[in-house]
């Protein structure tokens, strides 16, 4: 079942296999699979439970009720990062594009000879990632849906010979509604909100919504447990209600943030002292361009193709159809100009690109700061911020080999490009982190790092602490580096294995 707060008549107390902390790409596809072979699973999730009746379109409305501080978490450095997390059942997936991309080989065979991880083949996870695109009907995004921005882009990278296509995506029969970011309308997005946790809950599972875990139970050196509160729905704060789950196997998928955090506030599964620490994120620049002629209206897939040219050198493009209340944030302009721009929004198409970290890393601390939020500390560094706006310089001269007049760019000093002499000077110019106007990132990663050595990883290949038996940790906290493209594939696929590992351990 799924019960939230008001389900609950009083204080929760159950003794069961495996608690899992958390409903995302990591936590979905865990409760699944071992709800499925018999064990008895409860899952705990800070957010609230939506519906396609409940995706309203309505971006502000999305942001309250969806995410992570209502869409405005960032971090803490130079420049300051918006970094957007979702906040409900399927975690991040319900709000995310859809795209879903198998880790880049060169990653894998780095994560074997650097960080130890023989034991991950690449057999073994085209075998995952073949079985999850099966289950997540991921395919190719249909350019009949995708709409007139992706297509003219892509017409652009086309004539200037670069490597491009049509992103994979867990869509089926996707009506682009441009909403994914929202949640999706149509159900046609496969995010684990309508996948895994509904499969889990046919298998016997329970999830418990609007109820924050807030400390590990931890008995004779083993995990035991979480304790909890029940959340207000209008509030957000304690209702009063508490929550106590005893179980055999503790399962930490609360993401590469909050999952670190819960350890730092206890002091558990920390000596090697990396929790918390290596925090990778992709830190994004965006670009708009003005054409004479409108791009069609505004319906679209908002992430469905792709330039990957440059993706060895950590660069990677991708974008679409995003509805105007974004595409107005893009601009690198307020108040009156804004308005007049975003009055040609039908002319206007917007993309991004994506960056793989070389020098850039950052930290999740506790600060013991008010409502129980961490603190994520980040700079932007040296090849990063050379990374950003080679990529700003390659969405423009896209823009500009598919017909746009204009290209709006987050660079100070650079904020409209006209044409080729501009942006030879963008090229050009010295740029520093901190000239980047309004910039963003997501996929947080790398904060619990598994790897071979218990002095410097958190957990096994297994996803189990090397520290605390019976505590495993399985999202994006545990990857010791990016994929290279989105990572929730990559995430579910590390979740199946770990669900096999915890299914032997408690058959045995």
């Amino acid at each position: 079942m799924i019960l939230g707060p008001t389900d609950v008549k009083g204080d929760v107390s159950r003794s069961v296999d495996v608690v899992v902390i958390g409903s995302g790409a990591g936590g979905g596809p865990i409760a699944k699979e071992l709800a499925g072979e018999g064990h008895s699973v409860v899952v705990l999730e800070e957010g609230g439970h939506f519906t396609r009746e409940d995706f309203n379109l309505d971006p502000a409305d999305s942001y309250m009720k969806m995410y992570r501080d209502a869409g405005q978490t960032i971090t803490l450095g130079v420049p300051f990062i918006l970094l957007p997390m979702g906040k409900t059942v399927g975690g991040t997936t319900t709000v995310n594009s859809g795209t879903a991309l198998r880790m880049q080989r060169p990653v894998l065979k780095k994560w074997q000879l650097t960080h130890g991880l023989t034991e991950i083949g690449e057999d073994e996870l085209n075998l995952i990632y073949g079985h999850l695109e099966e289950y997540l009907f991921v395919k190719r995004a249909d350019p009949e849906v995708a709409g007139k921005v992706a297509t003219t882009f892509l017409s652009g990278a086309e004539k200037l010979g670069l490597s491009c296509g049509w992103l994979p995506r867990n869509a089926k029969e996707c009506e682009g509604f441009g909403a994914c970011a929202f949640g999706c309308p149509s159900g046609s997005k496969q995010s684990v909100d309508v996948s895994f946790i509904p499969d889990a809950v046919k298998a016997g599972a329970d999830i418990y919504t609007r109820c924050r875990a807030e400390e590990l139970r931890v008995s004779s050196g083993r995990a035991a447990g979480v304790r909890g509160r029940f959340l207000d729905p209008a509030t957000g704060r304690p209702n009063g209600k508490r929550i106590e789950i005893e179980a055999r196997v503790t399962v930490l998928a609360a993401g590469a943030v909050f999952t670190p955090y819960l350890l730092l506030r206890q002091g558990l599964a920390n000596s090697s002292g990396q929790v918390g620490n290596n925090l990778q994120i992709h830190p994004a620049t965006q670009t708009v361009a003005l054409f004479d002629e409108p791009l069609g209206p505004p319906k679209g897939i908002p992430q469905c193709c792709y330039v990957d040219e440059f993706k060895g050198e950590g660069i990677m493009l991708e974008g679409g159809t995003v509805p105007p209340e974004i595409h107005a944030l893009a601009l690198p302009f307020a108040g009156r100009r804004n308005a007049r721009l975003m009055a040609s929004y039908p002319n206007m198409g917007i993309f991004g690109g994506m960056v793989s970290e070389s020098d850039s890393h950052g930290r999740v601390l506790d600060l013991r700061r008010p409502g129980n939020r961490p603190a994520m500390l980040y700079n932007l560094r040296g090849r990063d911020v050379e990374k950003a706006r080679a990529a700003t310089v390659l969405m423009a001269e896209i823009w500009f080999a598919a017909g746009a007049k204009r290209v709006f760019t987050p660079f100070a000093g650079h904020y409209e490009i006209t044409g080729p002499r501009d942006l030879r000077r963008l090229e050009r110019s010295r740029v520093r982190a901190g000239d980047i106007l309004g910039m963003s990132a997501y996929h947080p990663l790398g904060t619990c790092r598994m790897g071979s050595d218990p002095k410097w990883s958190v957990v096994k290949h297994t996803c189990e602490s090397w520290d605390l038996e019976d505590l495993y940790i399985c999202d994006g906290s545990v990857l010791p580096s990016s994929p290279g493209v989105n990572p929730q594939l990559t995430i579910m696929a590390m979740a199946m294995r770990c669900a096999g590992f915890i299914d032997e351990r408690l058959s045995a």
